[in-house]
């Protein structure tokens, strides 16, 4: 469960905590500044969770704070959905909408970028064993890398079909 806080953008307000939709809503409408006008806008913060580098990627606000209770406040950041939404959103720049449709075309490969190049040479290619301790897998994995054939999103976690975006 994700807590998150909502900062009015009046300095004559004060904010409230949240962790669901329903709870943002009730609180929402109450909420005054000390000279009773209403509060209307509001800075949402991620406070507690799971999920921070997802929230963060997805640039959630008030307009999309509906969403993110529906749709992503279960994903957890480690998960190859969380990932790939990420990717789609930061890398990619596509919208949030097109990118909750698109993202289980995102595969995600949990490896470094050599240990790929590798696998892939090795599943595709006929090597003779004399020949296997030349070739220079870290030159292909940075050529791939390179061409935006592979999209290296952390240390040992790489998009495998970055050029399908």
């Amino acid at each position: 469960m994700t807590t998150l806080y909502a900062n009015p953008y009046s300095l004559d307000a004060t904010g409230f905590y949240f962790d669901s939709f329903e709870d943002y809503e009730a609180k929402a409408t109450t909420a005054r500044d000390r000279f009773g006008n209403k509060v209307e806008e509001f800075e949402i913060d991620y406070i507690d969770g799971d999920n921070p580098a997802l929230f963060a990627a997805v640039g959630v606000n008030q307009a999309t704070l509906g969403r993110w209770f529906e749709q992503l406040d279960d994903i957890d950041d480690g998960s190859d959905e969380a990932i790939a939404i990420s990717y789609l959103v930061e890398v990619i720049g596509m919208p949030l909408e097109q990118a909750l449709e698109q993202y289980e075309g995102v595969q995600v490969w949990h490896g470094t970028a050599t240990d790929y190049a590798a696998e892939i040479i090795e599943e595709t290619t006929e090597i003779p064993q004399h020949l296997g301790a030349y070739i220079d897998y870290e030159a292909i994995a940075r050529d791939m890398a390179l061409n935006g054939e592979i999209y290296e999103v952390g240390r040992e976690t790489i998009i495998i079909n970055a050029l399908d975006f």
